[in-house]
């Protein structure tokens, strides 16, 4: 599959100020210039996509996300749940807890570049999307001053990072993703290194009251990955990023009438059987919402990311 687009647009006009540089891999300097991206996202007011990315840290925090502060007399107005009965009875007059947000709050993002990834047909290949889109939620964690850490994974090598603050967690997770991220797939599955490895690794990693962003295409999504997500999800909020590419979701009108089999996307999973048009659609969406009610039921959203457009171009829809 060429990639014509991605390699000739930085000649359009419409995309002189892009990140993106060929769209088959990705380099640092395309992954710094979200510093601004994601301080124009956390403030503006009113703004859909800001509270996309960042809702989830207004929501109610398990685990260690609260920190006590003091304990003040009960004021009109005061959540009762929040009532320090100790001191009640020891005083005799109602007092109410105080709590506040822990500043540097732990951030994990586990990034998947295995060969599925490694696959677009009209813009960028999904795995330079997910760069940037984990590039973009690195910054905004070092805007709110949390400590970053995550995993970084292609189908045979893996980067755990464990969380730091200030600028050493970001540069670490940037570096990783720039060296990692293959512009061809594998040529063995020696040594894979499967979704529910990384899953499995991610869950000895995480501290609780963390937030996780899991950001893959999820076709490795299996029974005994979503033992391991539900196992995270109990002590921490997790955010699940499903990227895609358009052919994969529906093929041109092209072959309508036809019967296909294409041979040359190895990497992806989609294209091993001979099938009809509609045949092919309604396996796709079949998938697409098979995923979807997997996070659903317990509770985790997921937020669809095309690699057929600019990643900001997507939020700046939204926002409308």
């Amino acid at each position: 599959m060429t990639m014509t687009n991605a390699a000739t647009k930085h000649k359009n006009p419409l995309f002189a100020d892009s990140p993106y540089l060929t769209g088959v891999d990705v380099c640092l300097t395309e992954l710094l210039s979200y510093k601004r991206h994601a301080k124009m996202l956390l403030h503006p007011p009113g703004n859909l996509a800001s509270r996309r990315l960042s809702g989830n840290y207004l929501a109610k925090i398990k685990g260690r996300g609260m920190e006590f502060s003091e304990v003040r007399h009960y004021q009109a107005g005061d959540d009762v749940r929040s009532i320090d009965w100790s001191v009640t009875a020891r005083t005799g007059k109602a007092h109410t807890k105080l709590f506040h947000e822990e500043k540097e709050r732990p951030v994990f993002i586990l990034l998947d570049l295995s060969d599925s990834m490694i696959f677009g047909s009209q813009f960028v290949f999904k795995s330079v999307q997910a760069c940037h889109l984990a590039a973009l939620l690195s910054w905004q964690a070092k805007q709110r001053n949390d400590r970053l850490g995550g995993i970084v994974f292609t189908q045979q090598k893996v980067a755990e990072l464990k969380p730091t603050g200030r600028n050493k967690g970001l540069m670490a997770f940037l570096h990783q993703s720039e060296q990692l991220c293959p512009p061809t797939p594998a040529k063995t599955e020696r040594h894979s290194q499967s979704l529910f490895i990384q899953l499995k690794r991610l869950s000895y990693l995480v501290q609780t009251g963390s937030q996780v962003h899991l950001i893959s295409d999820f076709s490795q999504l299996d029974e005994s990955c979503q033992k391991l997500i539900n196992q995270i999800r109990r002590h921490n909020q997790i955010n699940a990023w499903q990227i895609s590419d358009p052919l994969e979701l529906a093929l041109p009108q092209s072959v309508q009438r036809s019967q296909f089999k294409i041979n040359s996307l190895q990497g992806s999973g989609f294209f091993k059987q001979k099938k009809s048009l509609q045949d092919y659609q309604d396996a796709a969406q079949a998938r697409q919402h098979k995923v979807q009610n997997i996070f659903s039921k317990q509770g985790i959203p997921v937020y669809p990311i095309s690699a057929a457009s600019p990643l900001l171009e997507q939020f700046h829809v939204r926002a409308k």
